[in-house]
C-alpha cells in the first residue's frame, strides 16, 4: 500500500539509490572522522519552536554559521555541511567523501548532521514548505544503529543504520531516540513542485 506521507528514492531523485550503495564507504569515512566535527547546539532554538508552537521554523544563515558549539548537554545539535549550497568549510573537510557525494546528488541546500541524545525527542512538530506550489521532503540516512523511531501523522517506521528515509516534513512529524547513544542521522532537504503546506 502506498504511503501518503513516506516516498521512494525513484519517486523523488533515481540517484539516490546510489546512496544507500556506496554506505558502507560514507560509514567507514564517518567512524574515522567524526570526532573532528564541530557541532553546533540547537537546543534553544527546538525549545523556542518546536515545543512551544509545533512549528519548525527555517534555520537562517546568521543562527546556523553562529549558532554555539554543542556541549554534552546539548539534546539536539547539527554538524552542518552545506547551507543554501555554501558548504560549512571545516566539516565538509573532516567528511569529504559525504559532502562530494551530496554534490553529486545535487542536493546541498540543506545538509547536515543531527545528533539527537538518548531518551530524546523531537516532538511533533511540522516544517512549513516554502510556497504553495513547492513541497520539501526530508531525507534521513542514520548513520548508527540506535533504536530511534519516525512518526510522520499516523504512520510510524523504525529507523535503521544505512536505510534511506525520505518524508513529507510539512506534515506532523516526530523522532524518538529511545537507545541508550547518541543517534546521529545524515539529513538533508529535497524539493520539488507540488501543492506546498503553510
Amino acid at each position: 500500500m502506498k504511503s501518503d506521507y513516506f516516498y521512494t528514492p525513484d519517486e523523488v531523485n533515481p540517484r539516490l539509490k546510489g546512496l544507500q550503495q556506496i554506505y558502507p564507504t560514507l560509514k567507514k569515512e564517518w567512524d574515522s572522522n567524526h570526532y573532528g566535527l564541530e557541532w553546533k547546539d540547537f537546543t534553544a532554538y527546538q525549545e523556542k519552536t518546536i515545543r512551544e508552537s509545533n512549528q519548525g521554523h527555517e534555520i537562517e544563515y546568521d543562527q546556523y554559521f553562529n549558532a554555539p558549539i554543542a556541549t554534552e548537554e546539548s539534546t539536539w545539535s547539527i554538524a552542518p555541511l552545506f547551507f543554501k549550497h555554501t558548504p560549512y568549510t571545516r566539516n565538509v573537510e573532516v567528511l569529504p567523501k559525504m559532502a562530494k557525494t551530496m554534490m553529486w546528488l545535487g542536493e546541498t541546500m540543506y545538509v547536515g548532521i543531527a545528533r539527537l541524545r538518548p531518551s530524546e525527542q523531537l516532538g511533533w512538530h511540522y516544517d512549513p514548505d516554502p510556497n504553495t506550489h513547492t513541497q520539501r521532503l526530508r531525507c534521513q540516512l542514520p548513520l548508527t544503529s540506535e533504536i530511534c523511531t519516525l512518526s510522520v501523522k499516523d504512520e510510524y517506521r523504525s529507523q535503521a543504520e544505512g536505510k534511506l528515509i525520505i518524508f513529507q516534513s510539512s506534515a506532523m512529524h516526530k523522532v524518538e531516540n529511545m537507545g541508550r547513544f547518541d543517534r546521529f542521522s545524515l539529513i538533508f532537504d529535497v524539493f520539488r513542485e507540488g501543492p506546498g503546506i503553510l
